[in-house]
């Protein structure tokens, strides 16, 4: 699977993902804009952030179609709900997250004998304040840097065992050999859970780590340039003195649930949504 022709259809694949990608914020920004906003006169902008290559080198692919096969009965699901917050605007951005501070991605690990869900779960609001209150605490403390409080790491990180309390809004499944199975779960089993941050090491990342363990990289993270001050609660509010604070990046459950529901259009993986949700029930 490393031959030149392989690497041509690996690009072209990541071509179509990519402009279909941006077609859907230019779209949104006519709507309801997510997941794209170019410059704006205060210096916002959010960008999703786009990666080299789709597939490993040594993914396991069908020669004539170019996508993912495994063995019998193995396969590797991820598990979307997307926190669907409007990107067009730090104002816009700042209250959807206020409305709903929530979002999550998990997985389902699936052999012939065994059927395991799972997610890297954290920011519970226990020992700090959870982001989206802390930022606007310190909006009203009048901190020089209240945006900063998203560079904090939680130390209430743990392993989520089970299905959460919540939908998904998509589901996807790929399949996977045997050996990447073990490689999984071996690598779940071992990862350590307690830090959990906005910038590194949440949720949307640890499902993407292991989707890169079957094979596969996956769209996810998104640039959110910050301006200086923006109004928060109906005043001009301090959002950043420190220049350091002023470009966020982080992965989202919002980003990559529009690539997982484009992979499922390519038939690069599958739609499993319906199924999934009938056996909640």
């Amino acid at each position: 699977m490393n031959s030149e022709a392989t690497e041509r259809g690996y690009r072209a694949r990541l071509l179509v993902v990519m402009r279909w990608l941006a077609g859907v914020a230019v779209r949104c920004a006519h709507r309801r804009p997510r997941l794209y906003a170019s410059i704006q006169p205060d210096g916002w902008s959010a960008q999703p952030i786009e990666i080299v290559c789709r597939f490993a080198p040594d993914a396991d692919l069908d020669p004539a179609t170019g996508t993912p096969v495994g063995d019998v009965g193995y396969y590797l699901y991820i598990l979307n709900e997307a926190g669907n917050w409007d990107y067009s605007s730090t104002t816009s951005f700042l209250f959807s997250l206020w409305q709903r501070p929530w979002g999550h991605s998990w997985l389902i690990l699936e052999s012939p004998q065994d059927r395991l869900e799972f997610g890297h779960t954290g920011d519970l609001g226990q020992a700090k304040p959870r982001y989206h209150v802390g930022v606007l605490q310190r909006v009203r403390h009048k901190d020089p840097n209240p945006i900063g409080y998203f560079w904090q790491t939680m130390s209430d990180g743990q392993l989520q065992i089970g299905k959460p309390n919540r939908p998904p809004t998509f589901v996807w499944r790929m399949p996977i050999t045997r050996r990447r199975y073990q490689l999984i779960y071996e690598y779940v089993m071992h990862r350590k859970y307690d830090q959990f941050g906005v910038r590194s090491n949440n949720c949307t990342d640890m499902v993407v780590e292991t989707a890169a363990l079957a094979g596969i990289n996956l769209i996810h993270r998104i640039r959110l340039t910050w301006p200086p001050e923006t109004k928060v609660l109906g005043r001009m509010r301090r959002v950043w003195t420190d220049p350091q604070y002023r470009i966020l990046e982080f992965s989202t459950p919002d980003v990559l649930e529009v690539d997982l529901r484009q992979l499922a259009r390519l038939r690069i993986g599958g739609d499993t949504t319906e199924s999934y949700l009938g056996l909640k029930r």
